[in-house]
């Protein structure tokens, strides 16, 4: 196989193929699938991204999954300029042709935790050994017409059991010259911060790309960059990528409403009590959920979900050189939500500010494919509201507060994760990364699953995966995809704890993870 160059545009049009220096249109044409899922959560600061590649785009471009991935999701430099360029490369077989850019996604998984759970995570499953279909999805994934195409994903979770609408990325894109200076710019009406980046170390398309939707759910906070508002905001960003090496970005978020998150499928949670209730304007609503139980304000019930309060802003700088067969990305990005926690109102706002700094190494030759990523969050949280709600609660107001409250009215929270993968001739990859997330003590805030009122966990995830059709598919349907996968997830510490860190006699290493899985993508 050839491997693939990545050089500066110099006037490229990514649209038609045609490349700097007369570079063939089928060597350009090397665009095959994209990232395709969000991050909504792991560990309780981000419950489990939903990640793919996606067949539609294999066969829009005409080209293997290798071409822009590593091992799926992991981008490669052509995969990042592919989806820089709006989703809209050609060279296959796509809407001139009469080939929608449909796909579909399955996910069935088998989760064993070191020791059973208390009880058992849904109706539908056990305290241990649960083997489900964790996840289905429909995409829509290539191009919409000229320079405009889109990446939408609707899911349905069996966890919860609800369908909604996943990571969204619609975005217009197109090339220029300015004195000199190559210019690819874009913009992307996306549902959540993050989502529409193109580099693998943003909590959006960050590892882990999976993790089990029924294994134990302790572990800390997120920072709110990392999915409180994913597939519950709108957001609109501004890019531009000059002479292939400085990317800009800068927008704007903005909360939707409980009716548009209702609408759309959003179950109501962050990480917050659910209500018992039937919510009967749900199942109007959302008639293909089952069962239609989600606590909303209202006639269902109460909603614990925190609220965006205004636009929040959105920026991101990176510098991407590539060289041969290296490439090398130092960047930065914040995010600064002011939010309603629990959807509460009457006691101010909280206000957040997420600054991120990231960095990510490949190499990739013809049989080697090398990853390094490493990514920092620092989060300064300024909790007006939930001190203030904290204070009401203590004082037994009569007024039942959706949020706990917090014993300090500023705390930090940090996120910190690096990750090492590696490919061998696109098929098998193996990988292992850590996380810490670590902050200020809060006894209201955590004391609630922490003896020691921290936030504080830590672990290793180490994983071995199989991808067959990575270099093409099977002569029935050349654009399906597959990935099977073991991965086991190690924790150091738990909640500020190794042993009994909740003071319910659970240990850290008890919530040990091993997630069998099969990614199928057709």
């Amino acid at each position: 196989m050839q491997s693939i160059s990545i050089q500066p545009f110099e006037g490229a049009d990514w649209r038609d193929g045609m490349g700097p220096d007369g570079l063939s249109k089928v060597a350009l044409r090397t665009g095959a699938t994209i990232a395709a899922t969000a991050a909504v959560a792991f560990l309780g600061y981000a419950a489990f991204n939903r990640a793919t590649a996606l067949p539609s785009f294999a066969r829009q471009t005409g080209q293997p999954c290798m071409a822009c991935h590593t091992a799926f999701p992991e981008l490669t430099p052509f995969g990042r300029r592919f989806k820089l360029g709006g989703y809209t490369l050609g060279g296959g077989e796509g809407l001139e042709d009469g080939k929608p850019p449909i796909a579909m996604m399955l996910v069935p998984t088998f989760t064993h935790t070191a020791r059973n759970q208390d009880a058992p995570p849904t109706t539908d499953t056990h305290t241990n050994n649960n083997l489900i279909l964790q996840q289905a999805s429909v995409f829509y994934g290539g191009k919409i017409y000229g320079n405009l195409g889109a990446f939408v994903q609707g899911t349905f979770d069996s966890a919860s059991g609800h369908v909604f609408l996943d990571n969204t990325d619609i975005r217009y894109a197109d090339t220029a010259k300015f004195a000199g200076v190559d210019v690819l710019y874009g913009l992307s009406v996306n549902n959540g911060p993050t989502v529409q980046d193109v580099w693998n170390t943003t909590p959006a398309w960050g590892s882990p790309y999976l993790a089990s939707t029924v294994a134990p759910q302790f572990g800390p906070p997120g920072t709110q960059i990392e999915g409180n508002f994913a597939g519950r905001s709108i957001g609109t960003t501004a890019y531009t990528l000059l002479n292939d090496i400085v990317y800009l970005e800068g927008g704007v978020y903005n909360g939707m409403s409980y009716s548009m998150q209702q609408s759309l499928g959003q179950p109501c949670s962050n990480n917050g009590a659910w209500v018992n209730a039937v919510a009967a304007n749900d199942a109007a609503l959302n008639p293909f959920n089952n069962p239609p139980i989600y606590p909303w304000y209202g006639p269902g019930g109460l909603c614990s979900a925190d609220l965006m309060s205004g636009a929040a802003p959105y920026w991101r700088v990176a510098l991407e050189p590539n060289w041969g067969n290296h490439s090398l990305m130092v960047g930065a990005f914040g995010f600064y939500p002011n939010v309603y926690p629990g959807g509460q109102m009457g006691f101010g706002v909280d206000r957040y500010s997420d600054l991120g700094f990231d960095a990510q190494y490949q190499y990739i030759d013809d049989i080697n494919a090398v990853t390094l990523k490493v990514s920092q969050i620092i989060e300064k949280q300024q909790l007006n509201s939930t001190f203030n709600q904290g204070i009401a609660t203590g004082l037994g107001w009569p007024l039942i507060t959706a949020n706990g409250g917090s014993s300090n009215p500023t705390n930090r929270l940090t996120s910190f994760k690096a990750s090492a993968q590696y490919v061998w001739d696109h098929t098998i990859m193996g990988s292992v990364a850590y996380f810490n997330v670590h902050g200020t003590a809060d006894a209201i805030l955590y004391g609630g699953s922490s003896l020691f009122n921290s936030p504080n966990t830590k672990g290793l995830t180490f994983e071995l995966a199989y991808m067959p059709f990575m270099k093409g598919g099977p002569s029935v349907w050349p654009w399906a995809n597959a990935k099977i996968g073991l991965q086991y997830t190690h924790y150091l510490q738990m909640n500020g704890g190794n042993v009994n860190f909740d003071g319910a006699f659970h240990n850290a290493t008890d919530n040990n993870t091993l997630l069998l899985y099969s990614w199928i993508a057709f």
